[in-house]
């Protein structure tokens, strides 16, 4: 029921830290979370959400993040990076879903390489049309202890559940699962129930010395995030399966006199076919786009 009140409660506003003071290294704590579940279950959402900025692509098409994406949350003495991982699925067979790119396996080999390991899943989907694929791979999950990890259960989007109380049979449906320490109830989204999982993440860092600079992001952070925010417009405007063929890359990157910053990106298609639907009639498709 605690669960249930945190997500029917208005999202949750982000505590802010003081600014601009400098943690001894000794006095620095560090947690490492990955962030795993099926494709479009919100992963990059939560991501943006905890960090405080857009670090990952979010559309509504799945596998929007094909490849691992670092988002750092630093407050007070506690640094926590987020590792946003492609969508994972099991086949009915019980083994991971293959797939041509590499991104799907080694998705699967970071699995134990974090602190905390979020497994995230779309409550909303799971209730309209449930996926026993993503009941295996809660299971598989589950069924495979580490010792050195801690897991958590995330059952995301409850803003879209009208009825309050399907949350509640949800919740009885896991609320015998091993394997994981805690089950949370949230809306990556918009926020609600994000300020408790906020607050066990923080609970769970160790001394360590920080792995970033909380005061100045990295140039290769911002290339990163430049290339997310324009695949995200791509999936948002070119459709069918287009978007997940083209070769999305960084071209260059220039600091310009007058204090702008040029940023040049290509986008390689196979096809004349692809190249033609991607920028349109007189360039009308690709403009959306960038």
């Amino acid at each position: 029921r605690a669960l249930l009140e945190a997500a029917l409660d208005a999202p949750d506003e982000v505590d802010e830290e003081e600014e601009g003071l400098e943690v001894k290294v000794e006095d620095q704590k560090s947690l490492s979370v990955g962030i795993i579940g099926a494709p479009n279950a919100g992963k990059s959402a939560l991501t943006n959400f905890m960090v405080g900025t857009q670090v990952a692509a979010v559309s509504r098409k799945t596998n929007t993040t094909t490849h691992e994406v670092l988002g750092v949350m630093t407050k007070g003495d506690t640094q926590i990076c987020f590792f946003d991982t492609p969508g994972l699925m099991l086949k009915k067979s019980g083994y991971p879903a293959r797939d041509i790119k590499a991104r799907i396996e080694s998705a699967w080999n970071s699995v134990n390489l974090y602190d905390v390991l979020i497994i995230i899943f779309d409550v909303h989907r799971h209730l309209t049309r449930p996926d026993s694929r993503v009941i295996r791979l809660i299971e598989r999950i589950g069924s495979e202890p580490n010792t050195k990890q801690k897991r958590i259960l995330c059952m995301n989007k409850v803003d879209l559940i009208e009825k309050k109380k399907d949350l509640l049979k949800v919740s009885e449906q896991f609320k015998d699962l091993q394997g994981y320490e805690r089950v949370f109830m949230i809306s990556g989204l918009k926020g609600s129930g994000v300020k408790d999982l906020s607050a066990y993440l923080m609970e769970q860092a160790t001394e360590r010395p920080w792995d970033e600079d909380p005061f100045t992001m990295s140039e290769e952070v911002m290339k990163n995030i430049s290339l997310e925010v324009v695949r995200e417009r791509l999936l948002d405007h070119v459709h069918q399966e287009i978007p997940y063929e083209i070769d999305h890359q960084l071209v260059d990157w220039k600091d310009l006199r007058d204090g702008s910053l040029r940023i040049e990106q290509q986008f390689l298609t196979q096809k004349e076919s692809q190249r033609k639907i991607l920028v349109g009639k007189n360039g009308s498709k690709i403009g959306y786009v960038l």
